[in-house]
């Protein structure tokens, strides 16, 4: 992962949640709980938070699947110690620094993978990939909460406006720091659709992948296994 991308994330740590509140209106929530909702169906008891920031979704999944273990992991060490402030007494979720195309876990290690906004910043996507393979056991699940680039009428438009001119201009104002809210913007422009990343998975060996849309397309939930 590239160090510019890893400066982006450490300048805008402090704002980061405050951010992502008023630029989603406060939807962001609910998509997480969207992409939390399809570990549902069997236990998981061991699950890698893989980007996970400032651990929004690892404290859902902890209170949302309390018999199993959450672990986190981020190349940011700010948005991490940002995110240990929020972890409820008593609930304990070991956060690791380290870089999602070099994992440290052993091979098989994990039960499930589950990455929100994050796997677009992995930009050696055959690498990533495959390290996602690596730490996952046979027959683990991916599940992937993400701003795939635009392939709907609704999200185009979506994207080419409130995406290009508001989400830059508020990150100027409210986080100080609008270059780092136009790399959001450009990263997912110049990332996959939703279709092509399940063929970017499929082509890496995953199999019965299923999607869905949410907010009109603006994100997508994915898992594939």
């Amino acid at each position: 992962m590239s160090q510019a991308i890893q400066n982006i994330f450490n300048r805008i740590a402090p704002n980061y949640d405050k951010l992502n509140r008023v630029l989603s209106f406060n939807t962001d929530k609910g998509w997480r709980k969207k992409a939390i909702e399809q570990l549902k169906d069997r236990p998981y008891p061991l699950i890698l938070d893989l980007c996970a920031g400032t651990l929004d979704l690892s404290i859902e999944l902890s209170q949302t699947y309390p018999n199993s273990q959450i672990i986190a992991v981020d190349f940011s060490l700010p948005m991490l110690e940002s995110g240990r402030q929020k972890i409820p007494d008593k609930t304990h979720i070991p956060l690791f620094c380290g870089d999602g195309h070099r994992l440290p876990f052993q091979d098989d290690y994990f039960d499930s993978i589950i990455c929100g906004f994050g796997i677009r910043n992995l930009d050696q996507k055959e690498q990533a990939v495959q390290e996602i393979r690596r730490v996952l056991k046979p027959g683990g699940r991916l599940v992937v909460l993400e701003f795939f680039k635009p392939s709907g009428i609704l999200s185009k438009a979506f994207y080419q406006s409130y995406g290009r001119y508001v989400i830059p201009t508020l990150g100027g104002i409210l986080g100080q720091d609008k270059a780092a809210y136009q790399y959001l913007q450009d990263s997912i422009q110049s990332f996959f659709s939703i279709q092509e990343y399940l063929d970017f998975l499929k082509k890496h060996g995953f199999q019965k992948t299923k999607s869905g849309a949410l907010s009109g397309g603006v994100v997508h939930w994915l898992w594939a296994e």
